[in-house]
């Protein structure tokens, strides 16, 4: 395949909404899948896949080969590894040889997609000690944007984006916190959230940020940072519109930060023995960063129009009904 468009982390949470606007488009689409399975029936036909991980360099020289565009969703966005080189690899090495993958192939237009949180926050958190440090996954994410900012000084074409909360429907992981924790609530099972002061976060939907990252290619300038966001709202906020919406409301216990802390480092400790860890100390002074985010310019530029948000979470959680009703994920 030649003059296509080559998408990493496709199977991720924004991946497949990526590939349907591709195809929407005509576009001639290559992605790279550990997991090919794990990609959603309706584009499996319509896409090239080469079956490898993005840190091989075997693997992401086939699917760039001949490329016109490069979409690089894939990292490594865990809340705890045992091993952070796991983070490095991905985040850092990974991105350096795609980029000179993308040199040597010359390709045209290179969209890199980072996260907002690489960004200065509003309002930083009222924190003290670890907590206060960058956790793994922001340190190596500022670091591939680095590499990434080199190269296109260099006279290549790269854009990065920065997505800032995003939900919709889409597997309840991690990746797709947001509509997870609002599942969790309707179904009383969200017993307690962090008493963050009601600082704002920014929310958008998983489509939003893919048409920005396509649009992101096409109208992006060189070397530029566009945030794809939506509307600035705190989370007590959104559990509220999603309780207006359904008709449902949940008692729900606020956490305060010193006993969050606690949790995240208890949570650290014995991840030394279990191999898992849902929170961190890192973690929890994210959630309490003013993240409201402005994104006039993605809408100057790219001609960037995310949905509202009442408008996007109730599509989500008409998603959900259907979803506890019998449909599939």
């Amino acid at each position: 395949m030649s003059d296509h468009v080559f998408v990493t982390g496709a199977t991720g949470f924004i991946g497949p909404y990526v590939l349907r606007r591709l195809l929407a488009a005509g576009e001639r689409v290559c992605v790279l899948a550990r997991h090919p399975e794990a990609l959603p029936t309706d584009v499996r036909d319509g896409i090239e896949v080469v079956v490898g991980d993005v840190r091989d360099r075997d693997a992401l020289a086939r699917g760039i080969a001949g490329a016109r565009t490069v979409l690089h969703l894939a990292a490594c966005a865990r809340a705890w590894s045992r091993d952070p080189t796991d983070f490095t690899s991905v985040n850092v090495e990974a991105v350096r040889t795609l980029l000179e993958l993308a040199a040597q192939e010359q390709v045209a237009r290179l969209v890199h997609v980072s996260t907002i949180l690489t960004l200065p926050p509003f309002q930083r958190a009222p924190v003290n000690g670890r907590s206060q440090l960058p956790t793994w996954y922001e340190r190596t994410k500022r670091d591939g944007e680095r590499l990434v900012e080199a190269y296109a000084a260099r006279g290549r074409h790269a854009v990065i984006v920065h997505p800032t909360r995003v939900y919709g429907p889409g597997p309840l992981t991690d990746a797709n916190g947001v509509t997870k924790a609002v599942d969790l609530y309707l179904r009383g099972r969200l017993r307690v959230r962090l008493a963050d002061r009601d600082v704002l976060g920014n929310y958008v939907h998983a489509d939003d940020v893919a048409a920005g990252i396509i649009l992101a290619a096409h109208r992006g300038k060189s070397g530029a940072h566009y945030i794809l966001g939506g509307e600035n709202a705190s989370l007590r906020a959104v559990l509220d519109l999603a309780s207006r919406l359904t008709g449902t409301r949940r008692w729900v216990v606020p956490l305060p930060p010193g006993a969050a802390l606690a949790v995240g480092r208890a949570a650290e400790l014995w991840a030394a023995v279990s191999g898992r860890c849902f929170i961190t100390p890192g973690w929890v002074r994210v959630f309490l960063e003013d993240r409201r985010a402005d994104i006039t310019p993605a809408r100057r530029d790219l001609c960037y129009e995310p949905r509202p948000l009442e408008q996007g979470l109730g599509e989500t959680l008409t998603w959900l009904a259907w979803r506890s009703n019998g449909g599939q994920s």
